[in-house]
């Protein structure tokens, strides 16, 4: 598609975003920004409701074909079957259904990374606390290539790894892992691949079927700038009977009576869907999914990364700033992260947003700040962060006064 084409599929992207018409809009590998196309489908779903009540007949069918909808659609998405697709509350409660239900013996490996989120690194700390797994760290630097990583998991899988829990995107460093590699190599040493898909949905193209991915889990409210309290879990349908439900209600049941009768569904995707779901999340998920699948998965993953470079070519040069993003084409994401030499990063990240109104967020880990650029964010945008950062790497802003600027808690 011509630039200028998609120049305007992304400005009219940017118009129908309420909040980047206050603010610089930096953090949606946290929390994304509600679109006007996704209120309107919450909005619509509210007021049938409340016009008709939740139980009414056509209100509980369009409740189902908006679940059936959203099933195709993240199918569509992750490169799936609807019948594969089961809906969640987030990533994290997938991440765990399907490390939940594997087979672990005490003593099997589990291999994770040392740059995951707690919603994946601690379920792995619990099949070590409840089942006795070994734990397993592949350790990656920001600026290893495909070929370093690949190699550190060779090296961690050995012989016997049972399970490998990571994300394709950390969220850390924004370092893109090479997947089909990993997953590839962990096959062939007979281990589960399980998925900690929070910064790819809406942000890298994905096809779970091309992968042979065992488990991917993504979010609603991140990159698909969806409404939170709903995700999608992603199980290879070879894979579904035997990953056995951790919590179950009555589409974990093939059969049953009242007399001690029972039969589990072990075929069935919808065996790991315990209760209600929540309407309007669902109505927005659905929107959201068909908004980013409308702007073309491709075009915005390579608009994302075109800004990622402009943000180094604006800060990189800055005396005193220190880029842990990685810088190689074929690891850049979405995600820019620097660092800012002794400032603390929730200080900055906060003094930011109160001096120019952009909203960011820090990484603890690292040191760091990082923005998530996403389509609706320009160039111009990305020129107002360098100059921000100038000031404050010129000293305008000590250390002392920056402190205030911090947010009380922990950042997620």
């Amino acid at each position: 598609m011509p630039e200028d084409e998609l120049a305007a599929r992304w400005a009219a992207r940017r118009a129908r975003t309420p909040v980047t018409r206050d603010y610089t809009y930096m953090n949606c590998g946290w929390v994304g920004p509600l679109s006007e196309p996704v209120i309107a489908a919450m909005r619509e779903r509210l007021e049938l409701e409340v016009a008709h009540g939740p139980t009414t007949r056509h209100v509980m069918e369009d409740g189902r074909e908006r679940q059936d909808g959203l099933r195709r659609a993240g199918a569509r998405m992750l490169g799936a079957d609807p019948d594969e697709i089961a809906l969640t509350g987030n990533t994290t409660e997938g991440v765990n259904i399907a490390l939940a239900g594997i087979d672990l013996a005490p003593g099997d490996p589990v291999v994770t990374t040392n740059l995951e989120h707690v919603g994946g690194l601690i379920p792995v700390y619990w099949a070590r606390h409840r089942r006795g797994a070994e734990v397993r760290f592949v350790r990656i630097a920001g600026d290893d290539g495909p070929g370093a990583v690949v190699e550190a998991f060779d090296r961690a899988l050995g012989h016997g790894a049972k399970a490998v829990v990571l994300s394709e995107i950390t969220y850390t460093t924004g370092q893109l892992l090479p997947l089909s590699a990993i997953t590839e190599l962990a096959h062939a040493r007979g281990a589960t691949v399980i998925v900690d898909g929070a910064q790819t949905a809406g942000h890298v193209p994905i096809d779970v079927h091309a992968l042979g991915i065992d488990a991917y889990a993504v979010p609603s409210h991140k990159w698909l700038c969806g409404p939170s309290g709903l995700g999608l879990l992603y199980v290879r349908r070879e894979r579904i009977p035997d990953v056995e439900p951790s919590k179950v209600s009555g589409r974990a049941a093939a059969s049953y009576d009242y007399e001690g009768a029972f039969e589990p569904a072990r075929d069935r995707i919808a065996k790991f869907e315990v209760s209600t779901l929540p309407s309007l999340s669902v109505a927005g998920m659905l929107a959201a999914v068909e908004q980013y699948l409308e702007a073309g998965p491709d075009a915005v993953w390579h608009r994302v990364r075109e800004l990622n470079r402009r943000a180094e070519s604006v800060l990189a040069p800055i005396p005193g700033v220190r880029v842990l993003s990685p810088r190689r084409d074929d690891s850049r994401s979405g995600h820019f992260v620097f660092a800012i030499d002794g400032l603390d990063p929730a200080g900055v990240s906060g003094w930011m947003q109160a001096e120019g109104r952009v909203v960011a967020r820090s990484v603890r880990q690292h040191g760091a700040v990082r923005l998530s650029l996403h389509v609706y964010n320009t160039d111009e945008e990305i020129d107002r962060v360098g100059a921000l950062v100038r000031r404050l790497a010129a000293g305008e802003v000590g250390p002392e006064r920056l402190a205030t600027f911090a947010p009380a808690g922990p950042e997620a």
